[in-house]
């Protein structure tokens, strides 16, 4: 079984369902779950409720009782599940940044592998960020940062939806329109990087932390922005052989 939380209860599980359509269409393994709070309070769950990172299977179902007592996760525990993948937003808007940025970095470094605790991806500034793009394929994606004063939920979710090309999600139901999202994130992960607007060179290039380390280094200390940046493409990229993805 593979398991994946998603942050929120109303965006996320809509569009990965999407995702799974085109890429996982025979999967019958999947659990879909949400947390329904940010990655802070997710990161004090883990250390308050639990001794250093407790089980995330056990953290999540506590927190389910309340939210989706009816979720199928209910049926499995922790030893059921092969691969756990997780999916939070950065949300920097509010708070001590340097005490949020140390915290997202301790997440990332102990969800790093799916097999074992789990594999964290994490959307700048928010999941809403896979909207933000002119027609497919858009050269300009690269440029594309947030300020800090400009990226909390409804103001960032009003911008992304006014600066798409597209009129709703129809566009995410192409496949071909995934692969370019794919490029244009993961390129945009290597330019951050290793200062290259190309594929990388090799998948750890534009892990999480190597991209969360440089976000903090090239956009959030000096400039108080983000790069915008979505899981769910450096999700697949990650998933599948690179040459999946090539496009005409």
């Amino acid at each position: 079984m593979i398991l994946f939380i998603f942050e929120g209860a109303k965006y996320e599980p809509p569009l990965y369902e999407g995702i799974k359509s085109l890429f996982f269409p025979r999967s019958k393994d999947q659990v879909l779950c949400s947390f329904c709070s940010s990655i802070y309070t997710f990161y004090k769950r883990l250390k308050d409720d639990f001794d250093d990172f407790g089980d995330v299977v056990d953290i999540l179902k506590s927190e389910m009782e309340k939210t989706d007592p009816d979720n199928e996760i209910f049926k499995y525990k922790s030893s059921d599940f092969e691969s756990i993948y997780l999916f939070f937003d950065y949300d920097f808007y509010w708070g001590n940044l340097e005490k949020k940025n140390s915290q997202i970095l301790e997440l990332l470094e102990y969800f790093n592998e799916e097999t074992e605790n789990g594999k964290l991806f994490v959307s700048y500034p928010m999941i809403e960020s896979i909207q933000y793009t002119k027609e497919l394929p858009d050269s300009q994606f690269h440029t594309y940062t947030v300020l800090r004063e400009n990226s909390r939920g409804e103001i960032f979710k009003k911008t992304a939806k006014q600066f798409c090309h597209y009129n709703g999600y129809a566009y995410l139901k192409n496949l071909d329109n995934w692969k370019y999202l794919i490029k244009q994130n993961v390129c945009k992960a290597n330019l951050l990087t290793k200062d290259n607007l190309t594929w990388p060179e090799q998948q750890d290039d534009v892990e999480q932390v190597p991209v969360f380390k440089s976000q903090v280094k090239k956009h959030v200390t000096p400039h108080n922005e983000v790069a915008i940046l979505n899981a769910f493409p450096m999700f697949l990229y990650y998933y599948f052989p690179k040459e999946r993805f090539e496009t005409k």
